[in-house]
């Protein structure tokens, strides 16, 4: 009865097609990668794309700033998200986002870069680097970026925290790209388990989102000082990956071509 029926036979070719396409496309973005990461493995290819992401951020970053000193659109968007947040702030949700922000202050993240670069330091030490460079180098322009713009803390009443230093830019947001974004990332590399590679690659997309977001919670920066800090993390990161990736490319360039030449030439 169902061998001759029109819609079973549909359904069937229908679901057989869509599997023919999933799997295509599965190949052909498996052999994109494979190419691109060919591709990347050349050294001035790798410094092109490390520098084009580098004036890409800090084109963002500057931008930002540049809105803020001009008192333009998202300044205004600061203000009515600050207000908005402080009118739909819970009991629950005060407590659950201090103790997020309580990650991201400044003594924890010194802990954590002590431990860390502690811990790394026989086994891994191009990784205990390379953490300690991010969150110097970035926390180095959070400071100063503070101390140059000067920028009032959002009011009071509006705020659950009593901050003394400036807003622009913030250095939890910073802090999560630069020490824990950053950290996932490198256990992301040097781990063998695809559910181990995807744990570390989702908790390095949610820590920078839930710390970020609670600062604007708990009405301690405006929007704007969130994606500053972002951006200043994620320009550090990219350099202390950058410039190693570049410096180890080329050592194995010139190693390959040393290898060739120094080959016996058996040609007859």
């Amino acid at each position: 009865m169902y061998r001759d029926n029109p819609f079973r036979q549909a359904r069937t070719c229908m679901f057989s097609r869509l599997f023919c396409y999933h799997v295509c496309m599965r190949k052909q973005a498996s052999f994109i990668a494979n190419r691109a990461h060919q591709w990347l493995e050349n050294p001035w290819p790798f410094a092109v794309l490390v520098g084009t992401a580098l004036i890409y951020v800090a084109f963002l970053a500057s931008g930002l700033a540049e809105e803020i000193l001009d008192n333009e659109s998202i300044v205004r968007v600061d203000g009515w998200l600050v207000h908005w947040l402080a009118a739909h702030r819970t009991p629950f949700g005060i407590g659950f986002f201090e103790t997020v922000s309580f990650v991201g202050n400044w003594e924890v993240a010194t802990l954590m870069v002590v431990a860390a670069v502690i811990f790394l330091w026989n086994r891994r030490q191009r990784a205990a680097l390379t953490l300690a460079l991010a969150c110097a180098g970035s926390e180095l322009v959070v400071y100063f970026g503070k101390a140059g713009f000067g920028r009032p803390r959002p009011p009071a009443i509006l705020s659950v925290v009593t901050e003394l230093d400036g807003s622009f830019p913030s250095g939890h947001a910073n802090i999560s790209v630069a020490l824990y974004a950053l950290g996932f990332y490198l256990l992301f590399r040097s781990a063998r388990s695809p559910r181990l590679k995807r744990l570390w690659l989702a908790l390095a997309f949610l820590f920078p989102l839930l710390i970020g977001f609670s600062r604007l919670y708990l009405g301690a920066h405006y929007l704007s000082d969130v994606l500053a800090g972002w951006g200043i993390g994620l320009w550090w990161s990219i350099l202390v990956l950058g410039v190693p990736g570049f410096v180890r490319r080329r050592r194995a360039t010139k190693r390959q071509a040393a290898d060739f030449t120094s080959r016996p030439n058996t040609a007859k």
